[in-house]
């Protein structure tokens, strides 16, 4: 069974229990995000490339319903991937257990923190469909990171924020072990999307232990930068190179730590996390370039559902956990991204999906601090919610309705502040308005 990772934002124990120290669990956060970009048209020159036209016509339909559309890759036509958003949905709802003492309820998927690996490679073909020819033609760099940073910090800082308030809240009342030496580091180096220091006593080791979930927002940004400088290398031999390489790391870092399910979270285990996300990346943007080259087999909407939760439900133990667990994220994983991408979903199931990519990165991003916003509030009103399939369930219904909410009323006017002052190209400022 996965080991809870990462800390608790809640000083709900230490309310209950009158203890001096704040009472930590272990907590983490494992699920990258990443929105697909639609574009349309031959587009425009800029800086000497041409980059893809964003059609205005999807840009609102993805403000208004979050439908997304391929319209770039000329071979495949128009197209959506609305499957991907409705699994990318699921997976970010099902790492809530990974975080949450649910019960039996986590019980069911012990494999849920096979859901990082789902989305770096959704995140690798996503990127490739939105970017990868204006990138490969020389694009900006410094564009392209501006562009990611806008369309991951709002929702990030968000996050951060409910966190610190807890733990300033903890340190203030006495129920904080970590000095506020450690307390303002961390939160500065958060301030900045940077990982805690490894010598911090606060969180014992983790990257972000204010918002633990963040530790695979920044090695996402980390595989975008390099994506950026390499793009106009990347042949099909270059690509070959990187993953094969980057499975042998793989195999090599989960044996390694073979004890540590979901490794990349922790000092520890930041070899894991980075071969993780190199693989699974460019494993996302070779099948998004394979889609050019032959026809991949589309999986209807309920056998790829079906899939992932077989994967993630799996339940080998001992020797067997850490193999499965190296076929999901070389095979399995980048293997379901493949088959959906194709899929078309229509009517209720198309909502749904839609519904579902929007929420995604939110509930992410968003439902541990709610887990101790949630926590605290109930301890100071002497309400016990204690461990199960109630605290599991009412942490998925805050997290969903906040991000609802956060969507609509800050996350997507910030990044449209964000971009006008950041004056980007035109097509980067498009896509992320979509995102």
């Amino acid at each position: 069974m996965a080991v809870m990772r990462g800390s608790p934002l809640t000083v709900a124990g230490a309310v209950r229990a009158g203890r001096s120290r704040f009472p930590f669990k272990s907590l983490s956060g494992r699920l990258s995000h990443g929105q697909l970009y639609p574009s349309c048209g031959q587009g425009q020159v800029l800086d000497g490339h041409r980059w893809p036209e964003p059609c205005t016509a999807l840009r609102q339909m993805t403000d208004t319903a979050g439908s997304v559309v391929n319209a770039a890759a000329p071979s495949h036509g128009a197209e959506r991937f609305l499957l991907l958003d409705g699994l990318r949905g699921v997976a970010a709802f099902a790492v809530i257990l990974d975080h949450v003492p649910g019960g039996w309820l986590g019980d069911l998927i012990p494999g849920r923190y096979l859901a990082v690996d789902f989305f770096f490679v959704l995140s690798g073909f996503v990127l490739a469909h939105a970017y990868g020819r204006g990138l490969e033609a020389g694009g900006s760099a410094f564009a392209f990171m501006k562009v990611r940073l806008i369309r991951l910090y709002p929702m990030y800082l968000l996050g951060l924020a409910i966190a610190l308030s807890l733990v300033v809240l903890g340190a203030a009342r006495g129920w904080l072990g970590p000095g506020w030496t450690d307390i303002l580091t961390v939160a500065a180096l958060g301030l900045l999307f940077l990982p805690a220091p490894q010598t911090a006593t606060y969180g014992h080791g983790e990257l972000y232990p204010a918002n633990p979930p963040a530790w695979s927002l920044f090695f996402e940004l980390a595989a975008n930068l390099v994506y950026a400088f390499v793009a106009r290398f990347l042949s099909w031999r270059v690509l070959i190179a990187i993953l094969a390489a980057g499975a042998a790391a793989v195999a090599f870092t989960i044996i390694r730590h073979g004890d540590v399910r979901g490794p990349g979270w922790m000092w520890g285990h930041l070899d894991a996390g980075l071969a993780r996300v190199m693989f699974d990346f460019f494993a996302g943007v070779a099948i998004y370039r394979l889609r050019d080259v032959i026809k991949l087999p589309r999986l209807p909407w309920w056998a790829a559902t079906g899939a992932f939760v077989v994967v993630i439900a799996a339940a080998p133990t001992g020797v067997w956990r850490v193999a499965f667990d190296i076929a999901a994220a070389l095979v399995l994983m980048p293997t379901l991204v493949a088959l959906a991408s194709g899929s078309v979903v229509t009517g209720v199931v198309a909502r749904a999906c839609a519904a579902s990519g929007i929420l995604s990165y939110g509930v992410y991003v968003l439902h541990v601090p709610l887990l101790g916003a949630i926590s605290t509030a109930s301890a100071v009103m002497g309400v016990h919610l204690g461990e199960g399939p109630l605290l599991a369930l009412s942490v998925a219904l805050a997290a969903g309705l906040v991000a609802w909410v956060a969507d609509r009323l800050y996350d997507r006017p910030a990044r449209r502040w964000l971009s006008g002052r950041a004056r980007r190209p035109k097509p980067f400022a498009a896509a992320r308005e979509r995102g």
